[in-house]
């Protein structure tokens, strides 16, 4: 699976593309949306004045040959996240190394280095893709049953309900996290909590809109 696009509600279009410009990434704002371009996905602020202050987590993956140098750059125009005083963290079974920070609307953004990357070697510094990105619903087991009829699955084979499940289809590289609504983020004292979104993969649209999940075949 790769994630093309997500669409993510905001209250702060314009403060967010100062703050996605000043850490070196592409924008552009048209049709009253902000688009963040990566090198293989975009992030894409959709202006809506109705939701309260809506926030999400999100994964970018980055070179882990350039990891220091962007861990360096952002942490200089914004600060770390930290868990248990630590402001980065290893993850054994899937070596590699995240860091985390808030951006100006308060979605939860971790940078995470994957040492199978097919970006390891990198020679560009920039921030390659999507690859996680969070779906929450109370609706766990229902959306899970949804997403099984196309063909998804849970990267360790068993759904947790009350966990946090790493979604994926075909090869494993990018993930959609589906988890109930007030589950701690990691790096956050902020509960997740279901907001409208749209995820656009090589494959399918996937709708999540007043509780309910629709998914379209792209091209359909």
């Amino acid at each position: 699976m790769n994630i093309l696009s997500i669409h993510l509600l905001t209250k702060e279009i314009h403060k967010l593309k100062e703050f996605y410009s000043d850490l070196g990434f592409k924008t552009e704002i048209m049709e009253n949306k902000l688009i963040v371009h990566l090198i293989k996905s975009d992030i894409i602020f959709e202006n809506d004045i109705n939701k309260k202050e809506p926030f999400y987590h999100f994964a970018i993956d980055i070179p882990p040959n350039h990891y220091n140098f962007l861990k360096k750059k952002i942490s200089g125009r914004v600060c770390l996240l930290t868990e248990d005083d630590k402001d980065e963290i290893y993850f054994d079974h899937i070596s590699a190394k995240s860091f985390y920070i808030n951006d100006s609307s308060g979605n939860i953004v971790e940078f995470i280095a994957r040492n199978d990357s097919d970006c390891k070697n990198s020679i560009n510094n920039r921030y390659i893709r999507i690859s996680e990105i969070s779906l929450v619903t109370n609706k766990v087991n229902e959306t899970f049953k949804q997403l099984e009829n196309y063909k998804f699955r849970e990267r360790d084979n068993e759904l947790i309900e009350e966990g946090l499940n790493f979604i994926c289809s075909g090869e494993e590289k990018e993930y959609i996290l589906l988890t109930k609504e007030r589950r701690r983020w990691l790096f956050s004292d902020k509960l997740s909590k279901s907001y409208p979104i749209q995820i656009v993969t090589d494959e399918y649209m996937l709708n999540y809109l007043n509780n309910q999940l629709e998914i379209k075949k792209r091209g359909v």
